[in-house]
């Protein structure tokens, strides 16, 4: 581990003077105490815990500090100038370097961690994006030295004194002046009070001490990177193609929030939904008759005999347990989402609850329903989802129809947000009133920013790219939005698509959803290499061993006729063990049309059996197109025209000549069989090798 050094610390603080105030520093605070990325008008609670220790941390000299779990919160609203908050307090816009030196001046890095590093770790923590930083402060590089021991903090102040800081209250500020109080103090110390006490604020970052929301009621704002309202609604339907992220969007919403789930699906009804009597085993005692008297059964030891037997109770479902539970803890929000809300039958799933979807201004339902006698029943008598326990101050804030059971009405605090695809099939549909009670949210198709990688014959291919292309094509074949494909259509695993993946989940969906109805308008992107329908069953083979395993090849094909281009190649022999894989492949034999087939043993060596490919093929063949076969070794290509130094100065590797090739020796047999497997794709040859 090492630590930023003591000089560099002293510098940063020196450079930050006359562009970051004490106010500036207490906006910092505030955006790392907000545990999520900032939007607009979106509002946040606060964790002034984490305030006043980052504050203490960094701006009190002491060697013991105060630590604060005091468990408060504030509520903070930003506003659509945020992000030009440090812009505008100084005279010159601060340098980033000098802020993360100062931020982290006791903060633990790894070894190899770089000052590049550094910034990415503030940008996370802190929640300021990349693009914020680069237009918010000055990006200037300045160097940050290390130490292998963390400064003492009397060091410090020595330093310190040095350049003019007062440091003998051992609580000093921005402006190198000693202060009485804690810097992380709320309302005393020269940060976070000042930036609240001023209206110049208000430009950046509304500051209340209580909930927005119970003040103001919900807002809506712009959501500037999709350029959409975005709305903090009681009922609410996120709508796109599939793969877009709306259940991740829900989820980020909602984050630390209470919340129950459900799914919708053609089975689902009324009693799904809400609940109903279902059989449940018991245990009871065994009873007997004795005369007219009913007695319990005794054991041979005295105890009572029991018996399960079947009786029914009401079970209560999702709508009935977040209506209960928001209705007793009505101080904060409580969330019921349903995914995939339209692959159920909604006017047979809500029934009368329709009824309730309608909301007075102040959120509660502006028509109440009488439920029947067995929900009435369950939620006078339930203890857990029913209201037979409550405290007193539940009694009191819980209506005493609703509490009885003799009316039904949500509680203004009950959100019911949904999740929709567009592109489903054979699915229910909306009517236009259900459609009515509800805020729709669009989203749409956008880079996740996760740099995923397809990966099929040794090569990759960007993902984003990927789906820019295809989208491109449906919607062009379609003239419609519905049938694209989002950017979590399917997960990564470490970064990388498999091909099974790809053609398990993408080329399936292509094919059977959206091409195979339109054939034409796909042109040449399902066309095989001889001109034929390149159908979804090309895509797999049966090897040698019986088993069905995907064609690469064909995927690599299909990307190809899409105009994806190749990013990287798949360098297996030093990355597999990280990262999980087992392609331990060797040759057991190579075919080549017209030719012998090859069959390796132990003489000669796999390499060798690989080199006599290589020569059948044609080495006046392959040097044409050398630049397409992607595999590197240390940077350096494993086939070549010339030789690398880094290969040659590596004991692990040496270099074979063959006519005007430099082959690399030395790389696991796995690349070797996906080297002939590309020449087989590029070339078409028709190669065929057996592997173990």
């Amino acid at each position: 581990m090492k630590y930023i050094d003591v000089k560099t610390v002293v510098n940063s603080y020196n450079g930050f003077q006359n562009c970051m105030t004490n106010k500036s520093w207490g906006y910092l605070a505030l955006l790392k105490g907000c545990n999520k990325s900032i939007r607009p008008s979106i509002p946040y609670e606060v964790n002034m815990d984490i305030v006043s220790n980052f504050l203490e941390d960094i701006f009190n000299l002491s060697q013991t500090k105060r630590h604060y779990n005091g468990g408060r919160s504030l509520y903070v609203v930003f506003s659509n100038r945020w992000e030009k908050y440090f812009n505008d307090q100084g005279r010159f816009s601060p340098n980033i370097y000098d802020v993360v030196t100062w931020a982290y001046r006791r903060k633990a890095f790894s070894d190899n961690v770089s000052k590049e590093d550094i910034v990415e770790i503030f940008s996370k923590e802190f929640n300021i994006p990349s693009s914020v930083i680069t237009n918010s402060f000055n990006v200037q590089p300045k160097e940050i030295t290390f130490a292998n021991s963390l400064y003492s903090e009397s060091v410090l102040k020595s330093e310190l004194s040095q350049i003019g800081v007062v440091v003998s209250s051992n609580n000093i500020d921005s402006k190198k002046e000693g202060v009485v109080a804690s810097p992380g103090e709320i309302s005393r110390g020269p940060f976070v009070q000042t930036l609240y006490a001023g209206l110049d604020i208000t430009d950046y970052v509304l500051i209340l001490q209580s909930s927005y929301n119970s003040l103001y009621g919900r807002i809506s704002t712009i959501d500037k990177e999709r350029n959409e309202v975005v709305e903090s609604s009681l009922q609410q339907i996120y709508y796109g193609a599939p793969g877009t992220g709306k259940s991740q969007e829900i989820k980020e919403q909602t984050e630390g929030k209470k919340v129950i789930r459900t799914t919708f699906h053609p089975d689902s009804d009324y009693s799904t939904f809400v609940g109903a009597y279902k059989p449940t085993s018991v245990e009871e005692p065994t009873m007997t008759m004795i005369g007219t008297k009913a007695v319990p059964v005794e054991n041979p030891d005295g105890t009572h005999r029991t018996e399960r037997k079947i009786v029914y109770e009401f079970v209560p479902q999702a709508f009935l347990k977040a209506y209960t539970e928001a209705w007793k803890n009505q101080d904060e929000p409580f969330f019921l989402v349903i995914e995939e809300i339209n692959r159920g039958n909604c006017a047979q799933i809500f029934g009368d609850l329709f009824q309730l979807l309608d909301r007075k201004d102040d959120g509660e339902s502006e028509y109440p329903i009488s439920p029947d006698n067995d929900i009435r029943k369950f939620l006078l008598t339930d203890k857990k989802y029913g209201f037979a326990e409550l405290t007193e101050a539940q009694k009191d804030a819980i209506p005493k129809e609703v509490q009885s059971g003799e009316e039904m009405r949500l509680p203004k605090n009950l959100h019911i947000w949904a999740t929709m695809n567009t592109s489903d099939q054979s699915l229910f549909p909306i009517d236009s009133a259900f459609k009515r009670r509800w805020d729709w949210q669009y989203i749409p198709i956008s880079d996740g920013k996760k740099d995923w990688k397809i990966e099929a014959n040794g090569i990759r291919y960007d993902w984003w790219e990927f789906l820019q292309k295809i989208n491109d094509k449906i919607g062009s074949a379609t003239n419609s939005e519905d049938k694209k494909l989002g950017y979590y259509f399917c997960k990564a695993n470490d970064g990388i698509i498999s091909a099974e993946t790809f053609v398990g989940k993408v080329i399936f969906y292509i094919w059977n959803d959206v091409f195979k109805d339109f054939a034409e308008e796909a042109g040449d992107l399902f066309k095989d290499e001889d001109n034929t329908l390149l159908s979804f069953n090309k895509f797999y083979t049966v090897g040698d061993d019986g088993k069905t395993k995907v064609g690469e090849n064909k995927v690599a094909l299909f990307l190809q006729k899409l105009g994806v281009g190749p990013v990287e190649s798949a360098d297996f022999d030093e990355d597999d063990e990280e990262i999980g894989r087992t392609n331990k492949s060797s040759f057991v034999s190579i075919q080549i049309p017209n030719n012998p087939r090859i069959v390796a043993t132990e003489k000669p060596t796999q390499f060798d059996t690989f080199v006599e490919a290589l020569k059948i093929i044609g080495i006046d063949k392959i040097i044409p197109i050398i630049d397409q076969l992607k595999y590197q070794r240390l940077n350096s290509p494993v086939i070549s025209t010339t030789e690398f130094p880094e290969i040659k100065n590596e004991k692990k590797y040496s270099y074979h000549q063959e006519g005007g090739l430099f082959i690399v020796k030395g790389c696991k047999p796995y690349t070797y069989v996906r080297i002939l497997e590309d020449l087989d794709r590029i070339l078409n040859i028709g190669l065929s090798i057996e592997t173990k």
